[in-house]
This record gives C-alpha cells, structure tokens and sequence, in this order.
C-alpha cells in the first residue's frame, strides 16, 4: 500500500520549481515548522520582494503549537501566524515588522481572500506569488488562491522543500525523510490525505465548479484515482476537520 500512499501523496503536493524572483512570497498557516525554516531562507536568499504570512485558528493550530513546543518554542494558543512571528522571534530574533500578516483566516478559502483583500489595502498589486502550505495541502491552495485572485491575472508558484513520502505506516507513520518524523499524527495524516481527494473533485460534493465552486476545474489523474480508491478500501477516514 506504501505506493498507493505515494502516489496520491506526490500528487497532492504538486512540487514546482523556482525559477525567478516573485513579488510575494506566502506563508499560509500549517502545522510543520520546516515550512517556517524554509520561508525564513526565501527571505535571507531575497527570493521575493514581500513576504506573508497568513492564518488565524483553524485545524493545524494545536499541531503547530505541539510541534513547536516539541522543539523548545513557547507559544500562547494564538493565531498560526502570531505563532510563527514568535518562533521567527525566538530562533531567527527577527522583527514581526518585517513580514506583512494575517491573523484571521481559518481555512484555505479565506487565506486567499484575506490575503487579497491585505494587498489591496497596502496598495500592492504582485503579479507573480509563490506558496508555501503543508505539502498535502498545495495543490489545493494553489487552485484555491487562483479562484480568489482571478481579478489579478497573478500567477502562482508551488514551493514544496519536501514531500513526505511514507516509508511505513503502522501503529505510527514513519516518512522517508527522518526530519518529518513525529509531526503529524497518524490519524490527522490520514484525514488530509484521504480528505484531499474529494475536495478537488470536480462533483456535487467537491469544491470544483459542479460542487462548491471554491477552486476552477482540478484534473486528478487516473493512476491517483485508482491508488486513492485502494487505501479507502483499507483505511478509514475518520478524523473530521
């Protein structure tokens, strides 16, 4: 089944390649500090000329806070991006000054909407926009903050430093990357990856144009289809989020 997690995996976190200076970079709220690290090395490389970190308390909130925690970072239960602001505070002793915030957003859907309406605000019209998210979540933010955006004629680029590909799954998930082992839980890995699916589907149920219309048209692969088919007839998606 490890191949069927991969594949489907792989897909969801919809890798791309840097291969300019953006205008803006962004951050949108998750649970995985390497992100965090990976954002900050964009800012030190000038790899954009903002930087943006969005996200209020949504379904990662407690898991960041965990994982923080786990690497010796106090944090009050505040919003994902204050949470951020401090480790950047804590480990880099940068100023929260430096970065343009969102503190309000609790899902995708308003991570692009918020974010547009702070550009808006400042006066700033980026044309080209890279995106950084938990990497089960990239594709779908990307389709997401292209809907919302659509005004903009912005373009976007995924920034995915590691896709956690499974080396076993058990009573816990080991990954192939030891670095992400320990933070995610097996049940919530679960549910983002088995929850994907469904919400980029392009049906009633799914978020598509036939569905809730809040991302365009996505096309899932029939080699990810089929893969997805076969761990729901082994594993059940329980974790509601």
């Amino acid at each position: 089944m490890i191949e069927h997690w991969n594949t489907v995996i792989d897909y969801l976190a919809a890798q791309e390649q840097i291969t300019e200076k953006y205008d803006l970079a962004i951050l949108a709220g998750n649970s995985l500090p390497y992100l965090a690290d990976a954002f900050i090395q964009l800012y030190e490389q000038g790899t954009a000329s903002k930087f943006m970190i969005v996200g209020g308390i949504g379904h990662a909130t407690p898991f960041l806070q965990k994982n923080l925690k786990n690497i010796g970072i106090k944090v009050s239960e505040v919003s994902e991006t204050d949470m951020y602001l401090e480790y950047f505070k804590q480990k880099y002793h940068f100023g929260k000054e430096l970065f343009l915030t969102e503190t309000t957003s609790t899902n995708s859907g308003e991570n692009a909407c918020f974010s547009l309406n702070k550009m808006k605000k400042e006066g700033l019209k980026p044309k080209s926009v890279l995106l950084l998210e938990d990497p089960i979540l990239q594709r779908r933010i990307k389709a997401t903050f292209e809907k919302e955006w659509q005004e903009t004629k912005a373009s976007f680029t995924n920034y995915v430093p590691v896709i956690p590909y499974i080396k076993s799954i058990e009573d816990k998930i080991i990954f192939e990357e030891n670095q992400l082992n320990g933070l995610w839980t097996k049940d919530y890995f679960l549910s983002l990856v088995l929850g994907e699916i469904p919400r980029l589907r392009n049906d009633d149920n799914g978020y598509g144009p036939k569905g809730m219309n809040y991302i365009g048209s996505v096309e899932i692969p029939k080699k990810v289809s089929k893969s997805y088919d076969k761990l729901c007839q082994v594993y059940e998606y329980r974790y509601k989020r």
